[in-house]
């Protein structure tokens, strides 16, 4: 197309030229004297120098346009090999993501079968030492601690259970959140109510720490009530007996900070970095074993709310923080 319109342009400037020639050579047969002749001939110089400029401007110009042309047809080409590229990839994420979700599903169902056909038998043996335990007057001392640690494994087991069935359902069968306005000292209060008589069996003293008793935040209440009370229990089961755990409840300027601080061991790097991905959480020196399936649940909730969970030990490793923010 550009050397068409090249030629064309020459075409014309040559039809120019030899019209301008043309009428010179007429006006100088018409009897010019040659003072005239040679100022008309300067002038012929000068149309054709400006015509030949004018072709080599529109020369030029048609060469820039045809290889800007030329540029941009390349980089579409590049473009649409990239976006080729891209779809692929998508594609290829698509698949993986598909196939992962499949793997995750059939890992479920496996656990919950796993999970269900060890609760009966644990709920069995759990009924029968209970059934032992109701006639504690006749045993020795020795028999009744092995029987306190027998009841606290099988305790513990059933929990695990539960907590893999937990974290199976909410999984598979997450319900919608239902938001709605909620005190948050109310839910502390209540969740803390809930674990007092744990609290006193470890002699552990909870105190909830407020400066707005009305502070409310728009959320899921039940999601609200179950993430603490997974933390408080936690905070409760590793504070040493006879220490605190305390409760402290920041409002920011579009989250709620609350922050669950016991006076356990602390948590070691090794452990914090797996803390919330499920199965073993951490040991302290009494070799009690938190389920991380409880945690994992947390994790899982606090996500479904788009807020944060963290933890951090304080100085000297004397207990551990969970902070856990809460968009208002």
């Amino acid at each position: 197309m550009g050397k068409f319109h090249f030629a064309r342009s020459l075409n014309r400037l040559y039809l120019l030229t030899a019209i301008v020639i043309l009428n010179f050579s007429y006006s100088f047969a018409q009897g010019e004297t040659e003072a005239e002749y040679l100022e008309d001939l300067s002038h012929m110089r000068i149309v054709v120098i400006l015509l030949i400029a004018f072709a080599f401007v529109i020369m030029f110009g048609l060469i820039y346009v045809v290889k800007s042309h030329r540029e941009l047809k390349h980089q579409y080409s590049i473009i649409d090999k990239q976006k080729n590229e891209i779809a692929e990839k998508n594609n290829e994420l698509a698949f993986i993501n598909d196939s992962l979700e499949e793997m995750n599903l059939e890992k479920n169902n496996v656990l919950s079968v796993v999970a269900h056909d060890l609760k009966t038998p644990l709920g069995n043996i759990q009924g029968l030492v209970e059934l032992v335990y109701l006639k504690k007057d006749k045993l020795t001392d020795e028999q009744i601690k092995y029987l306190d640690l027998i009841r606290k494994v099988v305790s513990d087991g059933i929990g695990m259970v539960n907590n893999m069935l937990d974290v199976h359902k909410i999984e598979a069968e997450l319900k919608e959140m239902a938001l709605t306005p909620t005190n948050v000292f109310k839910v502390v209060d209540k969740v803390v109510k809930l674990h007092e008589p744990f609290a006193e069996t470890r002699k552990v003293d909870v105190k909830v720490n407020y400066s707005n008793a009305d502070l409310s935040i728009n959320t899921d209440n039940q999601y609200l009530r179950q993430i603490l009370s997974n933390l408080v229990s936690n905070a409760i089961k590793f504070t040493k007996e006879g220490s605190k755990v305390d409760i402290k409840i920041i409002e920011k300027n579009s989250t709620v900070e609350i922050l669950i601080e016991d006076e356990g061991p602390g948590i070691s790097d090794d452990h914090m970095k797996r803390l919330f991905a499920g199965y073993k959480a951490s040991e302290n020196e009494k070799d009690k074993v938190s389920g991380g399936f409880g945690l994992l649940i947390t994790r899982r909730l606090v996500e479904k709310l788009q807020g944060k969970i963290s933890v951090s030990n304080k100085p000297d490793m004397a207990g551990a923080i969970f902070k856990l923010e809460i968009l208002k």
